[in-house]
């Protein structure tokens, strides 16, 4: 198992999403990933994380060349960026869901997601290989408010 990174994730000059500044005033972000590394159906892909303090209050996720890959999404353990391999990834979000149409997650799961004073990752784990190509993508919008 690894856990593979995305611009968000890793590296120095990751790109930051923002914080609300208002409270109850939800933020969006719309993050992007191109898989130009493989991602096995045991690796963890960290895709963005959750601002400190921010409950989310919508998530929708579409892939484009997963063909009939099943994918759950959720709050992974540790901090956000570690290598740690003992990290792992829930399914608070998706379970098991076949995004090439939009899929989104309903507003009783998000409603028991509880807020942190940390930053925290949220991982995705496909049932099957993600082949390394320009032109498979995954993208999800979140929106969050404090």
């Amino acid at each position: 198992m690894a856990i593979k990174k995305s611009t968000y994730t890793g590296g120095n000059g990751r790109p930051m999403l923002h914080s609300p500044y208002v409270a109850g005033v939800p933020a969006e972000a719309i993050i992007e990933h191109v898989f130009t590394e493989a991602v096995a159906a045991t690796d963890i892909l960290e895709l963005c994380y959750l601002p400190p303090y921010c409950k989310p209050i919508s998530v929708e996720l579409l892939t484009v060349g997963t063909a009939a890959i099943t994918f759950d999404v959720g709050i992974m353990s540790g901090t956000v960026g570690s290598d740690d391999a003992a990290r792992t990834v829930g399914t608070e979000f998706m379970d098991g869901v076949t995004p090439t149409t939009k899929a989104e997650t309903a507003i009783s799961a998000l409603a028991g997601i509880e807020i942190s004073d940390e930053a925290r990752s949220i991982g995705i784990v496909p049932s099957a290989e993600v082949a390394a190509a320009a032109t498979t993508k995954l993208f999800m919008r979140i929106r969050y408010a404090t």
